[in-house]
């Protein structure tokens, strides 16, 4: 990283720290526009919240996208949501899928969930449930919830149906728990 644009990084750091909501944002997005890939994430979520500038989820999109052009996990994640209210499952999944290889959770647990239900790619149930079991296994209490969910619905046999009730339990318990310490955690973003 040149020297300029980590001062720059530090000044939009300060000033987000220092409630300089306005100049932090114009400082992000300089720095955004320049090609550095974190501070894209971060102008797409002031953008998409209304933070330091006024709120626009297009724009969020378009700078989720660059970010996840460079493969970042959160912009590939935050990108496929976007799509997916757009109604655009096939290309959100694919966004997923790239955020999936990356072993980031809530986009694993997008992968899972879009093969159980054909969002965008055609059902796989065995597919679904290694990917959610994966992610299940990490800590992340939608997946746990939707393994469970299937395997209520008897999606790998009528002997898992108790199972479902034993791990949708076990999710709400877990995700209880962990929106008590963060409710920001990546254990609970869906």
């Amino acid at each position: 990283m040149h020297a300029d644009r980590t001062e720059k990084l530090v000044a939009a750091q300060k000033a987000y720290k220092d409630g300089l909501l306005y100049l932090a944002f114009d400082l992000y997005r300089l720095l955004a526009d320049d090609g550095h890939v974190e501070s894209q994430v971060f102008v797409a979520w002031m953008l998409s919240q209304g933070i330091g500038c006024q709120k626009d989820g297009s724009q969020a999109a378009a700078y989720y996208e660059r970010a996840a052009a460079h493969g970042h996990p959160l912009g590939c994640f935050y990108f496929g949501r976007w799509l997916t209210r757009a109604g655009d499952h096939a290309r959100a999944y694919r966004f997923y899928a790239m955020g999936a290889e990356r072993r980031h959770l809530p986009s694993m647990f997008r992968v899972g969930y879009s093969l159980a239900h054909g969002k965008g790619v055609p059902v796989d149930v065995n597919r679904s449930y290694i990917v959610l079991k994966e992610a299940a296994v990490r800590g992340h209490a939608f997946a746990l919830r939707e393994l469970g969910l299937q395997d209520l619905r008897g999606k790998r046999g009528v002997a898992w149906q108790l199972i479902g009730v034993v791990e949708i339990i076990a999710a709400v318990c877990w995700g209880f728990m962990v929106s008590m310490v963060n409710d920001d955690s990546e254990f609970l973003i869906s």
